[in-house]
């Protein structure tokens, strides 16, 4: 008897773990190493102040505290000629805001406030690795849902790792 109930404790921990998961309320955070650019220390946003829609060649991932005062994007190619789906892009080609798609994945970051327009990634040599574990658009195409985790180097010496997550 005590090992059924240990059981079915076990299963309902289980559960609740996966509900809770599934659950994920979205959002957009990163932690940056020292020297790190456009993203500096670390920072989140919760789930309404983040959208995602695609534009052109690239899913777009926009956070922004309601008054406009803090904002992170982050662009995310797939090689030309193709879209953007879920799984691992390495190796990414960092370029720079409007420039065409290019050949390889590619990958584009903004950072700024209010009080500093910041700026973005463009760094030669520049590279990131991401992976869009989830990826769900409408029938009209609109981005329903999107998971996606990235390393951001704008210089050899110093990383940016984050998450966003938007579900409509």
């Amino acid at each position: 008897m005590r090992r059924i109930l240990a059981a079915v404790a076990a299963a309902g921990i289980a559960c609740g773990t996966a509900s809770a998961a599934h659950a994920d309320p979205g959002g957009f955070s990163y932690t940056s190493d020292a020297g790190a650019y456009p993203f500096e220390g670390s920072a989140s946003w919760t789930a309404g102040e983040v959208t995602a829609w695609e534009y052109g060649d690239a899913v777009k991932v926009n956070a922004e505290t309601p008054d406009g005062w803090d904002w992170a994007r982050l662009e995310l190619s797939a090689p030309a000629g193709q879209q953007l789906h879920e799984g691992t892009y390495s190796g990414a080609s960092v370029r720079e805001p409007s420039s065409p798609q290019a050949t390889t994945p590619s990958f584009i970051a903004f950072r700024g406030t209010r009080a500093d327009p910041g700026g973005a990634c463009a760094a030669p040599g520049a590279t990131a690795d991401f992976a869009v574990t989830r990826l769900a658009r409408a029938a009209d195409g609109a981005v329903t849902d999107l998971d996606v985790t990235f390393v951001l180097h704008c210089s050899a010496a110093a990383a940016t790792r984050g998450e966003a997550h938007f579900h409509r």
